[in-house]
C-alpha cells in the first residue's frame, strides 16, 4: 500500500495592505486567525513604520545640513569680492587637475583690489582665454585669489547625498528586520505544523483503527 502522503501546510491567501493594520491591532474579525498570523501582521506593519521614520530622518538630516551649508556660504561670501581680472599672458595646462580627472588651465592676470592696489598672480581660466581677456575671480580682504562660495546646486547635492544614504541605510536595516522575523515566524509555524500532524496523522490516515483492529 502507497505511503501516507502530509497534506502541504495551508498558508492562506495573502492579507491586503490594510489587513496587516488590522490583523496587527487585533482588530480583524476572522475566527480562523493565529497568534503567528498577528505576528506576521506586526513585524510587517512595524517595517512599514520604520521605513517611514528613516524618511523622516533622512529628509532632517538633509534640511539641517542644507540649512548648516548655507550659513557657512553666507559666511564665506561676506568675507569675498568679486574682482575682474585681465589675463597677462598666454593659457598653460596646470600640473594639477580637479575631481574627475577635468583638467585645469591657468594664466597670469592682474586686478585691482582693495582700492587701488594692483594685485597680479595665476588664476584658474577657460581654456579658449586669451591675452587681454577678463575674467572674473573671488579674492580675500587682501586681494588674494580665494575659492569661490559654494554654489547652490553644490549645497543641494553636499545636503541631500547623505540624507538619502540615511534613509537607505536605515530602509535596508528594517527589510533586513523583516527578513529576520519572518524567517523564525515561518519556522514557528512548520514547527507547529509538524507537532499538529504528528499528533493527527494517526487518526487521520486510519492507522489508529488498523492498529486496534489487529489487536
Amino acid at each position: 500500500m502507497a505511503g501516507t502522503h502530509r497534506p502541504a501546510r495551508p498558508d492562506g491567501p495573502p492579507a491586503p495592505r490594510c489587513g496587516h493594520l488590522r490583523r496587527a491591532l487585533g482588530r480583524e474579525r476572522n475566527p480562523l486567525g493565529r497568534a503567528l498570523d498577528r505576528a506576521r501582521s506586526r513585524a510587517v506593519v512595524l517595517t512599514v513604520l520604520g521605513i517611514a521614520l528613516a524618511a523622516l530622518l533622512g529628509t532632517g538630516a538633509a534640511v539641517t545640513l542644507l540649512a548648516d551649508g548655507r550659513r557657512q556660504a553666507e559666511a564665506t561670501a561676506a568675507r569675498l569680492h568679486r574682482v575682474e581680472a585681465s589675463v597677462q599672458g598666454s593659457v598653460r595646462q596646470a600640473e594639477s587637475t580637479v575631481a574627475g580627472g577635468k583638467a585645469v588651465y591657468r594664466a597670469d592676470a592682474a586686478w585691482t583690489y582693495p582700492g587701488n592696489q594692483r594685485n597680479t598672480g595665476s588664476i584658474d581660466v577657460p581654456r579658449t582665454t586669451g591675452p587681454g581677456a577678463t575674467v572674473g575671480i573671488w579674492v580675500d580682504r587682501d586681494g588674494h585669489p580665494a575659492a569661490a562660495p559654494p554654489s547652490t546646486a553644490g549645497l543641494v547635492f553636499d545636503a541631500v547625498f547623505p540624507g538619502l544614504f540615511l534613509f537607505g541605510l536605515l530602509s535596508v536595516l528594517a527589510a533586513a528586520g523583516l527578513c529576520a522575523r519572518l524567517t523564525a515566524i515561518d519556522r514557528r509555524a512548520d514547527l507547529a505544523w509538524t507537532r499538529s500532524w504528528a499528533r493527527l496523522e494517526p487518526a487521520w490516515s486510519g492507522r489508529t483503527r488498523r492498529g486496534n483492529h489487529h489487536g
